[in-house]
């Protein structure tokens, strides 16, 4: 029962650049780190470029932040939608803010014409795994490899 009232209290919205530095605060809050150069230079580059930037709020407060990319063509794929970067308050994990977000971005994708979306994962991350799966997303045809110099 909790949990439904949290989940009508959220509300997603369009990321502004004044919501900065609440992602950066929730960003070390998440990761332990803090990292607040490249967000400044991250946020400032997709707000800027052909990006969709949502954030999560309950009462004004920023408890997560979804970031998707349109790419005209990257790896063979044309008009692809990425999802880039995910990032949800732990204390409101599981609770679907995660879920509201990424519905939003896929409804947002797709009225820009975006018909196959794609991201990334680690394949040790199983709760980022059954999060995606939640949102429809599947295994794809892509491999990602990868060198460390």
């Amino acid at each position: 029962m909790i949990i439904l009232n949290i989940r009508k209290k959220i509300s997603i919205r369009k990321m502004k650049e004044s919501d900065i530095n609440s992602i950066i605060s929730l960003d070390e809050v998440i990761s332990g780190k803090s990292r607040s150069e490249m967000w400044i230079s991250e946020l400032h580059h997709y707000l800027k470029n052909n990006s969709i930037g949502l954030v999560a709020e309950i009462q004004e407060q920023v408890i997560g932040f979804m970031i998707g990319t349109i790419h005209p063509w990257l790896f063979g794929i044309e008009n692809g939608g990425w999802i880039e970067i995910l990032g949800v308050d732990p204390k409101h994990t599981a609770k679907g803010v995660g879920k509201k977000l990424g519905e939003k971005l896929l409804e947002d994708f797709k009225s820009r014409g975006i018909k196959v979306v794609h991201t990334t994962v680690e394949w040790t991350s199983s709760d980022l795994l059954e999060f995606f799966h939640t949102l429809g997303m599947t295994k794809s045809d892509y491999i990602t490899l990868m060198k460390e110099l």
